[in-house]
């Protein structure tokens, strides 16, 4: 018992001669930052898009009359030329119909030739008997029958040619009906699909087959109002095809002068070459194209700007102490953002840290612009 008093003694002893001493002070804490100086440069504004690849010409062919397939020519993938069969519907009709329209011309035509015949008749017996009615060797009656012999042979060739005209118009849409059985491409390119056979019906009411051109593709993207103005038709493109990892370069075809009303936005199509066929519709697309360029515009890398409530900061460092400040920004892009108001050329920003810092906060500069610690 005695002992354990002892030792109970002794711990007080100590507890009691460390109460009188303060621990030392902890040490301030400043935290380390990088920084950039605001600088003046030309700066390009990108505006960063993505789309869906589309065929340059697409063409849903369908036959113009009703008919039964009679061959399917092409198979999905096949390359075809501009006018070539892709399909032939059954026609015996419209071949007889044809042979029966070319018999009526021909009819009509031997009936122009008859009536050229007789009017050539009817001139020179008009001519014989108007002659000898001038010497009163026919009597009137004789003359006036010859006079209305010729205007009947007139008549008579009018309206032969008009026949023949008749016919030969007949002639001319069988032969286009017939033609009509065999359907063929309007557009050079690749077949698409192929939505019939063999045996099936067909008629203009639904595509047979599609073809689509992708010597060229085209990306087409929608942009907002405040960058429309600044796209240029001809304009060169960044395009990325993720899936191919691949980037080529596109050019501006076409810039829309209106608005879609659902959504607010200007089409814009940008045209590819692919001679190679490896970008193929429906692939997805990442543009990079240029809306203008701010010249000599004070710069400061993108990191730089914080965003509050619609507002933009930057914080700078001016001896040693982080400096909030509220800036008015233009264009930015990835790496790089446009100061127009609140900050001059040369001040230093804080690049990295700068969401670690409050106003007035000591700071500490471990790497300056040009890697000067």
């Amino acid at each position: 018992m005695k002992c354990w008093r002892f030792v109970f003694l002794l711990v007080l002893a100590v507890a009691l001669s460390g109460c009188g001493k303060k621990p030392p002070p902890a040490e301030e804490y400043i935290p380390p930052v990088e920084t950039a100086a605001a600088a003046v440069k030309d700066l390009s504004s990108i505006l960063d898009a993505t789309g869906e690849v589309i065929a340059s010409e697409e063409a849903d062919v369908a036959p113009k009359v009703s008919g039964r397939v009679s061959t399917v020519n092409v198979s999905v993938g096949d390359r075809v030329a501009r006018g070539q069969a892709l399909l032939v519907l059954e026609s015996s009709e419209a071949r007889n119909s044809v042979a029966q329209a070319e018999a009526a011309a021909g009819t009509a035509g031997v009936n122009v030739l008859k009536a050229r015949q007789a009017l050539a008749d009817a001139e020179r017996n008009y001519s014989r008997i108007s002659a000898l009615y001038q010497a009163q060797a026919v009597s009137r009656a004789q003359f006036e029958e010859a006079e209305s012999a010729l205007s009947n042979a007139r008549l008579g060739l009018q309206l032969a040619e008009e026949q023949l005209r008749q016919a030969e118009a007949a002639l001319a849409g069988a032969r286009e009906n017939l033609a009509n059985h065999t359907v063929t491409s309007p557009i050079a390119g690749h077949v698409a699909a192929v939505n019939v056979h063999s045996g099936e019906m067909a008629g203009p009411q639904g595509a047979a087959v599609t073809v689509v051109n992708m010597d060229t593709v085209k990306v087409k993207v929608n942009v907002s109002e405040n960058v429309i103005s600044s796209i240029q038709k001809g304009s060169q493109v960044q395009v990325s095809i993720g899936v191919l990892g691949k980037t080529v370069t596109g050019t501006v075809v076409s810039v829309g002068p209106k608005s879609d009303p659902a959504t607010r936005a200007f089409p814009v199509e940008i045209f590819l070459d692919n001679a190679q066929g490896e970008i193929r519709p429906g692939m997805v697309a990442t543009l990079k194209i240029p809306v203008g360029t701010a010249k000599a515009a004070l710069t400061v890398p993108a990191g730089a700007l914080i965003e509050r409530d619609g507002a933009y900061y930057v914080f700078t460092v001016e001896d040693g102490v982080a400096r909030e400040k509220q800036v008015k920004p233009g264009v930015i892009t990835d790496e790089l953002a446009e100061i127009k108001e609140g900050l001059s050329e040369g001040a230093a920003v804080i690049v990295k840290g700068n969401r670690l810092v409050a106003d007035g906060q000591k700071v500490k500069v471990v790497n300056a612009e040009g890697g000067q610690p």
